[in-house]
């Protein structure tokens, strides 16, 4: 029976890769639910956040862990323990449509491995293999279906935390090779070669040669193969834009025929960009808005002011023109008192009671039997109010006043151009009795 030296390939110990991935993941799930859970900002309102971030949203995300196969089809012989871990790293490009559902596209480059480490051989034939070492890199690209689990959950207050069960159809580009080391002896006696495969008879009247050769060599291999995914992704939002996750998946190979592994399984962590706006834009875009609003506001009042203003200015106009008109009535008013005239004009009056611009029933027969005499002249009013009071109060009570005695001559049978001139004077004149509360009519 041979025996052989273990004959290395040079492998990296991955030992220590798996222990720092561990550790990574457990820093990961620890700090980050900590980290989330101080950021008040998140929950302040729940249906906004999840508009804002996960309504018609696009994201990037980088992933990197390690990698397990299930049911290679070549066995393993006192393999190295690092072989059952490889390295995984890629990304992805999601778009969520709505806070429970997304689709996307994903990259994952990873690599398994196998070793066969003999250390007896058995020589029933010839060659015999001593060492073998399978290497196989793989490209795995997918389209994805993501639900959110969380969202399940009318209720929750946190929208920082979602838990993700992914779905979808991937295919996988595979490329490997396998190193082999083989032994072969023979004997040479009499002219003739055979294999060394068990008892060797040597004659003592011939001679015998005996040879050893060791063979390495190096097959490729590559296939592709179809394969569905399916995977839970935890996922934290540690700001609007920045979302850190862990992800275990496992891929179903399709069709796997005699060299493809049953299963692929990944352990991730993830760290994902969301494109939308940060909370700091947020707020300014808010409070632009309010700002928009209040100048808005600001604009319509200073046109409300103007338009006062403006009518403020048409008062006060027209207040000049109302006192240059009462100013000229009342020089015709001096100039008729200082006059002397030859002939009195017949004067008629209507009395009032105070703050009224009523005149009772006895005082409008008696208007009635005024006009019925004086039918077809020519008449002039002279409407006052007496002190004290408001000016402008006064002029109105006058002009009221006024209004009432021409409607009751005009159903007289007057016409409105034999009552000219028409005026009211307030408490120009200054009486506070009975002689300021009335309406004077003169026969012209």
């Amino acid at each position: 029976m041979l025996k052989k030296g273990i004959i290395p390939l040079g492998c990296p110990d991955r030992g220590s890769l798996t222990r720092v991935f561990l550790v990574a993941l457990l820093v990961l799930i620890s700090f980050v639910p900590a980290h989330a859970r101080t950021n008040t900002n998140h929950a302040t309102d729940p249906q906004a956040y999840n508009k804002d971030v996960r309504t018609g949203t696009w994201s990037i995300y980088a992933q990197g862990g390690l990698s397990w196969v299930n049911g290679l089809w070549y066995q393993n012989v006192d393999a190295k323990k690092s072989y059952s871990l490889s390295p995984a790293v890629g990304g992805g490009i999601d778009y969520t449509i709505r806070p429970w559902v997304r689709v996307g596209v994903e990259y994952l480059w990873s690599r398994y491995r196998g070793e066969q480490q003999i250390s007896s051989l058995n020589a029933t034939s010839m060659p015999v293999k001593a060492y073998g070492n399978y290497l196989v890199n793989y490209h795995n690209a997918k389209l994805g279906l993501g639900l959110n689990f969380m969202e399940l959950w009318q209720n929750r207050k946190a929208q920082w935390f979602n838990v993700w069960v992914g779905t979808g159809v991937g295919y996988m580009m595979a490329k490997g090779n396998e190193y082999t080391l083989t032994f072969s002896n023979t004997i040479t006696q009499d002219g003739v070669s055979k294999p060394v495969t068990g008892n060797v008879t040597i004659d003592n009247g011939s001679s015998a040669t005996i040879q050893g050769n060791v063979k390495s060599t190096n097959e490729h291999s590559s296939f592709n193969k179809l394969y569905i995914p399916l995977s839970l992704h935890m996922e934290f939002d540690v700001t609007r834009r920045l979302t850190l996750g862990v992800k275990g998946e496992m891929d179903f190979v399709m069709n796997r025929g005699d060299i493809a592994p049953k299963n692929l399984i990944f352990g991730l962590a993830t760290a994902r960009y969301n494109f939308v706006a940060s909370r700091a834009q947020k707020m300014q875009a808010y409070y632009d808005a309010s700002i928009g609003d209040l100048n808005n506001r600001v604009n319509e009042l200073q046109k409300q002011a103007d338009a006062a203003h403006a009518r403020a200015e048409k008062a006060e106009t027209d207040l000049q023109r109302l006192a240059q008109e009462n100013a000229g009535l009342q020089r015709q008013l001096r100039d008729c008192e200082q006059s002397k005239v030859v002939v009195e004009k017949p004067t008629y009056t209507v009395q009032f009671d105070h703050n009224s611009s009523y005149f009772s029933k006895e005082q409008g027969e008696a208007l009635k039997a005024f006009a019925h005499q004086y039918a077809g002249k020519k008449l002039s009013l002279v409407a006052e109010a007496s002190k004290p009071g408001d000016k402008g109060y006064n002029q109105a009570l006058s002009e009221r006043r006024l209004m009432r005695v021409i409607k009751a001559l005009k159903e007289a049978g007057f016409a409105e151009e034999d009552l000219k001139p028409s005026i009211a004077i307030g408490a120009q004149r200054g009486i506070d009795s009975a002689e300021g509360r009335r309406v004077t009519i003169t026969v012209e």
